[in-house]
């Protein structure tokens, strides 16, 4: 309904209706949409984590393992988001719906940062990997570098959505292409 609707026009009543709960129900989990709306980021922050059995440092050792062990994981992420929602992902409306939610609510705004630190460290461990293995260039900053690229990708993506309409695969294209680049630069 949010997708559809989005969140700002969807009512809790509506919430309840569509559930075929009681009131009462819905109420003992969830005493607000913006709880409800927690829930849901929550269940995307837990999906969205890098696996924990993956060592970044050991398993990237260059350029290509670096882009594999990247795209793999959010191939992953992606699967998971399109099974639990059984739709296609990147739509406009559910860009608008994150936009709107985040602007609406103080402790998404967290959550959602708390999700880019995560993947910063991530990328981050992945640059301590080049390095460990003497791939990464001297004098580079492996945490400097995280931060670069996940804005780069984060960016990038959200533009080629908006401007391009991409569909959920081509963004893994895209991320694919746009660390490359980054490769050459740095």
């Amino acid at each position: 309904m949010f997708l559809q609707k989005g969140y700002k026009n969807v009512s809790y009543q509506e919430l309840v209706k569509k559930t075929g709960l009681s009131k009462g129900a819905i109420y003992h989990y969830f005493a607000s949409k913006e709880e409800l709306l927690l829930a849901v980021f929550d269940m995307f922050s837990v999906s969205a984590k890098q696996p924990s059995a993956v060592a970044p440092e050991e398993l990237v050792k260059d350029y290509a393992s670096f882009k594999k062990l990247y795209t793999d994981i959010k191939i992953g992420q992606l699967n998971d988001f399109k099974a639990f929602f059984e739709a296609e992902l990147v739509t406009y409306n559910w860009v608008l719906f994150c936009l709107e939610a985040i602007e609406a609510n103080e402790q998404l705004r967290v959550t959602i940062r708390e999700m880019a630190k995560l993947e910063v460290k991530f990328l981050e461990q992945c640059f301590l990997g080049l390095e460990k293995h003497g791939t990464l260039p001297k004098g580079k900053d492996p945490a400097l570098l995280a931060d670069c690229l996940y804005y780069m990708l984060e960016g990038v993506g959200l533009v080629m959505f908006l401007i391009e309409n991409k569909k959920d695969e081509d963004f893994i294209e895209l991320y694919d292409k746009t660390i490359s680049d980054f490769f050459k630069i740095i």
